[in-house]
Protein backbone atom coordinates (compact mmCIF):
# COMPACT_ATOMS: atom_id res chain seq x y z
CA UNK A 1 0.00 0.00 0.00
CA UNK A 2 2.85 2.41 0.86
CA UNK A 3 4.57 1.73 -2.48
CA UNK A 4 1.35 2.40 -4.40
CA UNK A 5 0.78 5.68 -2.55
CA UNK A 6 4.39 6.83 -3.18
CA UNK A 7 4.06 5.92 -6.86
CA UNK A 8 0.85 7.96 -7.24
CA UNK A 9 2.38 10.97 -5.50
CA UNK A 10 5.36 10.82 -7.87
CA UNK A 11 2.96 10.79 -10.83
CA UNK A 12 1.27 13.94 -9.50
CA UNK A 13 4.65 15.67 -8.96
CA UNK A 14 5.68 14.79 -12.50
CA UNK A 15 2.34 15.87 -14.00
CA UNK A 16 2.42 19.38 -12.47
CA UNK A 17 6.16 19.68 -13.23
CA UNK A 18 7.49 20.40 -9.71
CA UNK A 19 10.50 18.97 -7.86
CA UNK A 20 8.78 17.50 -4.80
CA UNK A 21 5.34 16.79 -3.27
CA UNK A 22 5.49 19.80 -0.94
CA UNK A 23 5.48 22.11 -4.03
CA UNK A 24 2.19 20.71 -5.35
CA UNK A 25 -0.44 23.45 -5.00
CA UNK A 26 -4.01 24.15 -6.08
CA UNK A 27 -2.84 26.58 -8.74
CA UNK A 28 -0.43 24.01 -10.15
CA UNK A 29 -3.17 21.39 -10.31
CA UNK A 30 -5.57 23.84 -12.03
CA UNK A 31 -3.11 24.14 -14.90
CA UNK A 32 -3.56 20.48 -15.74
CA UNK A 33 -5.93 19.42 -18.47
CA UNK A 34 -9.21 17.80 -17.50
CA UNK A 35 -8.37 14.18 -18.44
CA UNK A 36 -4.98 13.92 -16.62
CA UNK A 37 -6.48 15.59 -13.54
CA UNK A 38 -9.44 13.21 -13.57
CA UNK A 39 -7.07 10.22 -13.82
CA UNK A 40 -5.03 11.46 -10.85
CA UNK A 41 -8.14 12.04 -8.73
CA UNK A 42 -9.55 8.63 -9.67
CA UNK A 43 -6.30 6.86 -8.74
CA UNK A 44 -6.07 8.64 -5.39
CA UNK A 45 -9.72 7.86 -4.57
CA UNK A 46 -9.10 4.18 -5.36
CA UNK A 47 -6.04 4.16 -3.07
CA UNK A 48 -7.99 5.82 -0.27
CA UNK A 49 -10.76 3.22 -0.56
CA UNK A 50 -8.18 0.41 -0.40
CA UNK A 51 -6.56 2.05 2.60
CA UNK A 52 -9.91 2.33 4.39
CA UNK A 53 -10.65 -1.35 3.76
CA UNK A 54 -7.18 -2.28 5.00
CA UNK A 55 -7.71 -0.26 8.18
CA UNK A 56 -11.06 -1.98 8.74
CA UNK A 57 -9.43 -5.38 8.27
CA UNK A 58 -6.61 -4.55 10.70
CA UNK A 59 -9.10 -3.20 13.24
CA UNK A 60 -11.13 -6.39 12.95
CA UNK A 61 -8.02 -8.55 13.46
CA UNK A 62 -7.02 -6.49 16.50
CA UNK A 63 -10.50 -6.86 18.00
CA UNK A 64 -10.35 -10.61 17.39
CA UNK A 65 -6.90 -10.86 19.02
CA UNK A 66 -8.17 -8.89 22.02
CA UNK A 67 -11.21 -11.16 22.30
CA UNK A 68 -9.03 -14.29 22.05
CA UNK A 69 -6.64 -12.95 24.66
CA UNK A 70 -9.50 -12.17 27.05
CA UNK A 71 -11.00 -15.63 26.46
CA UNK A 72 -7.71 -17.37 27.19
CA UNK A 73 -7.15 -15.24 30.28
CA UNK A 74 -10.59 -16.24 31.55
CA UNK A 75 -9.77 -19.89 30.80
CA UNK A 76 -6.47 -19.67 32.68
CA UNK A 77 -8.19 -18.05 35.66
CA UNK A 78 -10.82 -20.81 35.61
CA UNK A 79 -8.14 -23.51 35.43
CA UNK A 80 -6.19 -21.94 38.29
CA UNK A 81 -9.34 -21.67 40.39
CA UNK A 82 -10.26 -25.28 39.66
CA UNK A 83 -6.73 -26.35 40.54
CA UNK A 84 -6.87 -24.44 43.83
CA UNK A 85 -10.24 -26.01 44.66
CA UNK A 86 -8.85 -29.44 43.78
CA UNK A 87 -5.82 -28.88 46.03
CA UNK A 88 -8.07 -27.76 48.89
CA UNK A 89 -10.28 -30.81 48.52
CA UNK A 90 -7.23 -33.08 48.28
CA UNK A 91 -5.72 -31.57 51.44
CA UNK A 92 -9.01 -32.01 53.31
CA UNK A 93 -9.34 -35.58 52.10
CA UNK A 94 -5.71 -36.45 52.92
CA UNK A 95 -5.97 -34.90 56.38
CA UNK A 96 -9.07 -36.94 57.08
CA UNK A 97 -7.40 -40.08 55.76
CA UNK A 98 -4.30 -39.56 57.88
CA UNK A 99 -6.44 -38.84 60.94
CA UNK A 100 -8.32 -42.09 60.38
CA UNK A 101 -5.07 -44.04 60.01
CA UNK A 102 -3.61 -42.55 63.19
CA UNK A 103 -6.84 -43.25 65.05
CA UNK A 104 -6.77 -46.89 63.94
CA UNK A 105 -3.15 -47.29 64.96
CA UNK A 106 -3.78 -45.78 68.37
CA UNK A 107 -6.54 -48.28 68.98
CA UNK A 108 -4.67 -51.42 70.02
CA UNK A 109 -7.73 -53.55 69.36
CA UNK A 110 -7.46 -52.96 65.62
CA UNK A 111 -5.20 -55.92 64.80
CA UNK A 112 -5.34 -55.41 61.06
CA UNK A 113 -4.32 -51.77 61.18
CA UNK A 114 -0.84 -51.15 59.78
CA UNK A 115 1.29 -48.78 61.86
CA UNK A 116 2.72 -45.64 60.26
CA UNK A 117 6.37 -46.11 59.39
CA UNK A 118 9.08 -43.92 57.92
CA UNK A 119 8.92 -46.00 54.74
CA UNK A 120 5.15 -45.53 54.30
CA UNK A 121 5.51 -41.76 54.73
CA UNK A 122 8.32 -41.68 52.13
CA UNK A 123 6.16 -43.66 49.71
CA UNK A 124 3.29 -41.19 50.15
CA UNK A 125 5.62 -38.23 49.53
CA UNK A 126 7.06 -39.92 46.42
CA UNK A 127 3.57 -40.57 45.09
CA UNK A 128 2.61 -36.89 45.50
CA UNK A 129 5.82 -35.72 43.82
CA UNK A 130 5.34 -38.19 40.98
CA UNK A 131 1.77 -36.98 40.38
CA UNK A 132 2.96 -33.35 40.37
CA UNK A 133 5.69 -34.17 37.84
CA UNK A 134 3.35 -36.07 35.55
CA UNK A 135 0.80 -33.23 35.64
CA UNK A 136 3.20 -31.21 33.44
CA UNK A 137 3.48 -33.99 30.85
CA UNK A 138 1.25 -35.17 28.04
CA UNK A 139 1.41 -38.14 25.68
CA UNK A 140 0.97 -38.15 21.91
CA UNK A 141 -0.09 -41.45 20.31
CA UNK A 142 -0.48 -42.58 16.71
CA UNK A 143 2.15 -40.51 14.90
CA UNK A 144 4.20 -42.58 12.46
CA UNK A 145 7.75 -43.25 13.61
CA UNK A 146 10.59 -42.96 11.09
CA UNK A 147 13.35 -45.54 10.82
CA UNK A 148 15.96 -42.98 11.88
CA UNK A 149 14.22 -40.18 13.74
CA UNK A 150 16.22 -37.31 15.27
CA UNK A 151 15.16 -35.58 18.50
CA UNK A 152 14.58 -32.27 16.71
CA UNK A 153 12.14 -34.01 14.33
CA UNK A 154 10.09 -35.26 17.28
CA UNK A 155 10.01 -31.76 18.80
CA UNK A 156 9.01 -30.28 15.44
CA UNK A 157 6.12 -32.77 15.14
CA UNK A 158 4.92 -31.89 18.66
CA UNK A 159 4.94 -28.17 17.81
CA UNK A 160 2.88 -28.85 14.68
CA UNK A 161 0.35 -30.94 16.65
CA UNK A 162 -0.10 -28.24 19.32
CA UNK A 163 -0.31 -25.56 16.63
CA UNK A 164 -3.03 -27.55 14.86
CA UNK A 165 -5.31 -27.29 17.92
CA UNK A 166 -4.79 -23.50 18.13
CA UNK A 167 -3.20 -23.12 21.55
CA UNK A 168 -2.40 -19.44 22.14
CA UNK A 169 0.08 -18.50 23.36
CA UNK A 170 2.06 -21.54 22.22
CA UNK A 171 3.28 -23.54 25.25
CA UNK A 172 7.03 -23.89 25.86
CA UNK A 173 8.19 -27.44 25.21
CA UNK A 174 10.82 -28.47 27.75
CA UNK A 175 11.48 -31.82 26.10
CA UNK A 176 9.85 -34.29 23.68
CA UNK A 177 10.96 -37.86 23.04
CA UNK A 178 9.77 -41.37 22.18
CA UNK A 179 9.36 -43.82 25.07
CA UNK A 180 9.49 -47.63 25.34
CA UNK A 181 11.54 -50.04 23.24
CA UNK A 182 11.19 -49.94 19.47
CA UNK A 183 9.01 -52.73 18.03
CA UNK A 184 8.66 -53.61 14.37
CA UNK A 185 5.44 -52.22 12.90
CA UNK A 186 4.50 -50.21 15.98
CA UNK A 187 4.68 -46.46 16.60
CA UNK A 188 6.03 -45.62 20.03
CA UNK A 189 4.21 -42.84 21.92
CA UNK A 190 5.82 -39.43 22.39
CA UNK A 191 6.19 -37.99 25.88
CA UNK A 192 6.04 -34.18 25.99
CA UNK A 193 7.25 -32.21 29.00
CA UNK A 194 5.68 -28.73 29.16
CA UNK A 195 6.41 -25.79 31.43
CA UNK A 196 3.24 -25.97 33.54
CA UNK A 197 0.24 -28.14 34.37
CA UNK A 198 -2.02 -25.34 33.02
CA UNK A 199 -0.49 -25.78 29.54
CA UNK A 200 -1.23 -29.50 29.72
CA UNK A 201 -4.85 -28.86 30.80
CA UNK A 202 -5.41 -26.51 27.85
CA UNK A 203 -3.88 -29.00 25.39
CA UNK A 204 -6.07 -31.83 26.72
CA UNK A 205 -9.20 -29.64 26.49
CA UNK A 206 -8.47 -28.80 22.84
CA UNK A 207 -7.23 -32.28 21.84
CA UNK A 208 -10.63 -33.18 20.35
CA UNK A 209 -10.02 -30.72 17.49
CA UNK A 210 -7.38 -33.05 16.05
CA UNK A 211 -10.17 -35.11 14.49
CA UNK A 212 -10.74 -32.18 12.09
CA UNK A 213 -7.06 -32.01 11.11
CA UNK A 214 -6.01 -33.28 7.68
CA UNK A 215 -2.52 -34.23 8.91
CA UNK A 216 -3.15 -35.35 12.50
CA UNK A 217 -6.69 -36.78 12.47
CA UNK A 218 -5.31 -40.20 13.54
CA UNK A 219 -3.23 -38.72 16.37
CA UNK A 220 -4.45 -38.84 19.99
CA UNK A 221 -3.34 -36.66 22.92
CA UNK A 222 -3.66 -37.95 26.47
CA UNK A 223 -2.26 -37.30 29.96
CA UNK A 224 0.88 -38.97 31.30
CA UNK A 225 -0.60 -41.76 33.44
CA UNK A 226 1.09 -44.20 35.79
CA UNK A 227 0.92 -47.91 34.92
CA UNK A 228 -1.81 -48.41 37.53
CA UNK A 229 -3.85 -45.45 36.23
CA UNK A 230 -3.43 -46.67 32.64
CA UNK A 231 -4.78 -50.11 33.57
CA UNK A 232 -7.75 -48.47 35.32
CA UNK A 233 -8.31 -46.30 32.24
CA UNK A 234 -8.23 -49.35 29.95
CA UNK A 235 -10.88 -50.98 32.13
CA UNK A 236 -13.08 -47.89 31.84
CA UNK A 237 -12.65 -47.91 28.06
CA UNK A 238 -13.83 -51.55 27.96
CA UNK A 239 -16.89 -50.63 30.04
CA UNK A 240 -17.61 -47.69 27.77
CA UNK A 241 -17.47 -49.92 24.67
CA UNK A 242 -20.07 -52.24 26.25
CA UNK A 243 -22.26 -49.22 27.03
CA UNK A 244 -22.00 -48.05 23.40
CA UNK A 245 -23.04 -51.50 22.18
CA UNK A 246 -26.06 -51.47 24.49
CA UNK A 247 -27.13 -47.92 23.63
CA UNK A 248 -25.43 -46.46 20.52
CA UNK A 249 -27.86 -43.51 20.45
CA UNK A 250 -25.69 -41.67 22.97
CA UNK A 251 -22.16 -40.34 23.01
CA UNK A 252 -19.95 -41.42 25.94
CA UNK A 253 -16.83 -39.86 27.39
CA UNK A 254 -14.53 -40.48 30.35
CA UNK A 255 -13.83 -37.70 32.80
CA UNK A 256 -12.52 -37.75 36.37
CA UNK A 257 -12.29 -41.57 36.24
CA UNK A 258 -16.02 -41.90 35.44
CA UNK A 259 -18.07 -42.59 32.29
CA UNK A 260 -20.64 -39.99 31.28
CA UNK A 261 -23.36 -40.38 28.59
CA UNK A 262 -24.61 -37.39 26.60
CA UNK A 263 -26.98 -36.91 23.65
CA UNK A 264 -25.11 -37.01 20.35
CA UNK A 265 -26.44 -33.61 19.24
CA UNK A 266 -24.72 -32.14 22.33
CA UNK A 267 -21.50 -34.13 22.05
CA UNK A 268 -19.72 -31.42 20.03
CA UNK A 269 -20.01 -29.16 23.07
CA UNK A 270 -18.66 -31.78 25.47
CA UNK A 271 -15.03 -31.35 26.56
CA UNK A 272 -12.73 -34.26 25.81
CA UNK A 273 -12.41 -36.72 28.69
CA UNK A 274 -9.08 -36.94 30.42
Amino acid sequence: MEKKMTSEIQKVVKAVNVSCASEVSESALMKLKKNPLAQIVNSLVSLIEQNVELCKCVAGKMDQLKSDKIAYQKLLIELQQNQMNSVQETVKSEMKSWADVVKKNVNLNQRNAKPLTENSVKQAVRAVNEEKRRSKNLMIYGWQEKEKEADFEVTKTVKEVLNDIDIFPAPHIQEAYRIRKREQGKNRPIKVELESADDVDIALRRARYLKDSDKFKHVYIGPDRTKENQLARNELVKQMKHMIERDPSKHYFIRQKKIFPVDKDLSSQTPAGV
